[in-house]
């Protein structure tokens, strides 16, 4: 019985051997056969697969927590991940967006890992106002502009090949920030995940609680932490500290007197608060906020840069069709005003249904997770490319 069992032990042993082989052999001499076996172990990594084949066909990464000079003059923190071979690679600027997982979240360590084996230098930015206090800072966009300069110039990375990815509000953060003169030359992709097309457009949503439609709108019941996010930016667009404890009373289901002698601006933010009835509604509200808050909610919006993004950068998008933070009709605008306004734009876009806003669904059926990656694959393929490029 234990020879038996020895003999099938070492046909195993020799069966997994011969596949290393096959699979080294495959990886070194053919580039696009190499890049969908990474691709395809990319997305059973981030997925919740029973396999995990990374580990197999690649070494462990490292983490590095560094620091650079932000563009408003302070100290900005970042985590690295890279495999320490000494190589050049391609670089990708990750940003997690507001409220949005730390540093040594397991899923934020996974995706860092995974980049990683798949051959790029992943950085994730950390940012002290979106990220821990779950509000809107326009300023986080020239931010991000010095974290991808900084890491285009780092020794382990080949600035002909960089990227930018977000999540959520991070992923219009992104879009913005590609748009930037001193980087948008240099950005070979972004990947939007979950993001917005409109600023203002998601603030009358969000007022109204209907999601905007091709034809019409719809009811949506608005997740706990984006109402949270916008309550934050209506509340700041108030000058008044007395008006803005009136505000924060009614954002916790409190009233206020409408008889009330205020500006017209304090008075439209406290009805958005409140919450409209109808989108029409929400938008006339929005039009009588400050000059100074509509400004700003313009420029975090991806629709007032679209003119400016490179002719170089291949643009990847993708939505979860049921994601309840960020409805996918603002996907599906930004994709439609890519492929109108500018044709000369590499754009591809991904709807699927495996996730809860950005983060993997466990909870899903096996038909639905293999669809799910498939999707995910070809999502990914072209950028995975990006990495498997030799260095220049």
């Amino acid at each position: 019985m234990l020879r038996t069992l020895g003999r099938i032990a070492y046909r195993w042993y020799l069966i997994s051997i011969v596949a290393g082989v096959a699979i080294v052999a495959v990886l070194t001499l053919f580039r696009p056969a190499g890049t969908a076996i990474h691709t395809a172990a990319f997305a059973a990594q981030v997925l919740p697969s029973p396999v995990k084949i990374q580990p197999w066909i690649t070494v462990e990464p490292e983490r590095r927590k560094i620091s650079f000079q932000r563009d408003d003059g302070t100290e900005g923190q970042a985590d690295v991940y890279v495999i320490p071979d000494g190589k050049r690679r391609a670089g990708v600027l990750i940003f997690l967006g507001a409220n949005a997982a730390g540093a040594d979240d397991p899923d934020v360590i996974n995706l860092g890992q995974a980049l990683a084996r798949t051959g790029f230098a992943a950085m994730f930015y950390w940012s002290p106002t979106m990220g821990e206090r779950a509000q809107i800072d326009a300023g986080e966009i020239g931010n991000l502009v010095a974290a991808l300069e900084h890491l285009r110039e780092e020794e382990y990375v080949d600035p002909a090949r960089i990227g930018i990815a977000g999540f959520s509000v991070g992923a219009s953060f992104a879009l913005v920030a590609a748009a930037d003169p001193r980087i948008a030359q240099d950005i070979a992709f972004v990947n939007a995940f979950g993001g917005y097309y409109d600023t203002a457009d998601l603030v009358v949503q969000i007022a109204a609680g209907r999601a905007m439609e091709d034809r019409g709108d719809k009811a949506w019941e608005v997740d706990r932490l984006t109402r949270r996010v916008y309550n934050n930016m209506l509340i700041d667009s108030i000058d008044d500290p007395a008006h803005q404890e009136t505000a924060r009373a009614i954002a916790g289901g409190g009233e206020y007197d409408a008889n009330e002698r205020i500006p017209l601006s304090t008075e439209a933010a406290f009805a958005l608060l409140a919450g409209v009835g109808y989108i029409g509604e929400a938008r006339w509200r929005h039009g009588q906020l400050t000059e100074r808050f509509r400004a700003e909610v313009d420029s975090i919006a991806p629709s007032h840069h679209v003119g400016q993004w490179s002719a170089n950068t291949a643009m990847r998008v993708m939505h979860d069709v049921g994601d309840p933070l960020i409805p996918v009709g603002e996907s599906r605008r930004l994709v439609d005003a890519l492929r109108e306004q500018r044709p000369d734009v590499e754009v591809y876009y991904t709807e699927t249904d495996i996730f809860r806003h950005v983060r993997p669904d466990a909870d899903r059926d096996l038909k639905s997770l293999l669809r799910g990656a498939w999707q995910l694959f070809r999502h990914m393929y072209h950028i995975v490319a990006v990495a498997r490029q030799p260095a220049v």
